[in-house]
């Protein structure tokens, strides 16, 4: 379900995108884009909450806990409650500072800077309200509600793009304040259906201290992680808005519209995954833990290089079909990006295994540190008069750096099987990539025109179905597969009888 949810969500992501970009124009769009990212700087604090809140309502589901639930879910929002407040005053007090300081923007738009921030402010305040109904729902595994809904959720974000084709003035403000009005009524959605659906879900007052420190405490470990995300993310994205100017923060928009859509499939299957590895862990199962995480890890790397891949080889052409005319630096920030999303979606496992043990101080202080590496040396890189491209190169590589570091850590942390996982998984990726990966780079680059683009994407995808059905799949997993097959298309065949 969670997969077809993206197949459609991607669509409308993509096309909204487009309509977006032309009514707002470059210069508009990444006007926008820098704002919000003034907002999102604060996100680690929400982040941190939306981890926890998961994984506790995991964990006591795992553990048979039904009644405990209850106690997280209001102190959940009792957490989030405060999280909102806090966030409130910093959005108003630095953030507007920053903003107003330190942030370029065209002159004719200054004037709807500061009404569209706080239109960002109401809408990130809403959506972290939202977490803990989000999260009960993705621990029950109710994915049916959570794929439709997340598809009513695209379809409202498009009116709002083409709610802009109504004014000619004034577009950043109304596009704020259309959002605003979605995410209000989405967060009403959210609320009135775990209030129907899930008996925890009905606050009372309890002042648990033992409760409110576990949480906090192991939100507050999150919380470094938050930090070198954010820095990796919107802290670059500001250093390119001052060091670069608008458009470059405009392709940088770009690149992460394309990464989000692709990464989108990949966070769907490991959202299905995710409340799995964490039962299993809190029950006590082990070696199905440990099977989970080496069979997500190399289902995840397959599904996002099958997408990706493609788009990586053939940037250009994906560019000029979806948005016409382009930023030239968004085509190398693209497939930088994408990469840096492969290497994320191997991580991903391990970093729901180390989350599940609820011991996480010293795997957040080695990790964030790493993350967080990002902002100065973007900083250095950038005064340096480097290109922002050499910024992206040194994200991929310390990316890669941290997945290894995340292996050591937990054999060590959970006697996590890790030179199993070399084997099975990291060696098994290495082989798939050398051997699906040439053949349509070397089409690419031996042939030009639209319809040789097209067939490079065609080789692409059969290359990597083919050899990712080989390498990457185990015996068994095979198995599956070609019983699925079979029985689909006889299926299919008594169908047509």
């Amino acid at each position: 379900m969670l997969y077809i949810r993206m197949l459609l969500i991607i669509g409308v992501t993509f096309f909204t995108f487009r309509i977006l970009l032309q009514e707002l124009g470059d210069a508009g769009y990444g006007t926008y884009n820098a704002v919000a990212g003034v907002i999102v700087l604060f996100s680690f604090l929400s982040s941190a909450m939306t981890t926890s809140t998961q994984r506790f309502f995991s964990y006591y589901l795992g553990r048979k806990e039904h009644e405990k639930l209850s106690d997280v879910y209001s102190m959940s929002i009792n957490v989030h409650a405060l999280i909102c407040l806090v966030l409130l005053i910093l959005a108003e007090t630095i953030g507007l500072w920053f903003l107003n300081k330190y942030m370029r923007f065209p002159s004719q738009l200054y004037g709807e800077v500061n009404l569209l921030y706080q239109f960002t402010i109401l809408s990130f305040l809403l959506q972290i309200m939202m977490v803990p109904y989000k999260a009960m729902i993705i621990s029950h595994e109710r994915m049916s509600f959570y794929a439709y809904f997340s598809i009513v959720e695209s379809l409202l974000k498009l009116g709002a793009v083409l709610f802009l084709k109504l004014f000619h003035n004034n577009r950043l403000v109304i596009y704020g304040g259309a959002l605003f009005v979605v995410t209000l009524l989405l967060g009403g959605i959210y609320h009135a259906y775990c209030k129907r659906s899930f008996n925890a879900c009905q606050y009372r007052w309890s002042p648990d201290k033992v409760l409110f420190k576990e949480m906090t405490s192991f939100s507050g470990w999150n919380m470094l992680g938050g930090i070198g995300n954010v820095g990796a993310s919107q802290g670059i994205n500001m250093l390119f808005n001052i060091f670069c100017g608008v458009l470059v923060n405009a392709a940088m928009g770009i690149s992460n519209q394309i990464s989000a859509g692709i990464s989108g499939f990949v966070g769907n299957f490991q959202t299905a995954f995710n409340p799995q590895l964490i039962k299993s862990y809190a029950a006590g199962d082990y070696g199905y833990f440990n099977s989970l995480i080496f069979r997500c890890s190399r289902l995840s790397f397959l599904l996002i290089f099958i997408i990706g891949f493609p788009i990586i080889v053939c940037t250009p052409l994906v560019l000029r079909i979806w948005l016409g005319t382009y930023p030239e630096i968004a085509v190398p920030f693209t497939q930088l990006t994408l990469i840096f999303c492969m290497i994320d979606a191997l991580s991903g496992p391990l970093w729901t295994a180390a989350q599940a043990s609820g011991r996480i101080k010293t795997y957040m202080i080695i990790i964030s540190l790493m993350i967080f590496s990002n902002v100065p040396a973007a900083l250095l890189l950038l005064w340096l008069g480097l290109s922002p491209v050499s910024v992206l190169i040194y994200k991929v590589a310390m990316n890669l750096t941290i997945h290894i570091v995340r292996t050591i850590y937990l054999k060590y942390h959970i006697s996590f099987p890790a030179m199993d996982y070399y084997k099975k998984v990291m060696v098994r990726v290495g082989l798939f990539i050398l051997m699906a990966a040439p053949v349509p780079v070397i089409y690419y680059h031996s042939h030009s025109g639209i319809i040789h683009d097209i067939l490079t994407v065609v080789i692409s995808v059969l290359c990597s179905l083919i050899f990712g059905f080989w390498i990457l799949l185990t015996k068994g997993e095979r198995s599956v597969v070609c019983h699925k097959v079979v029985g689909l298309l006889n299926y299919r065949s008594g169908e047509k009888d």
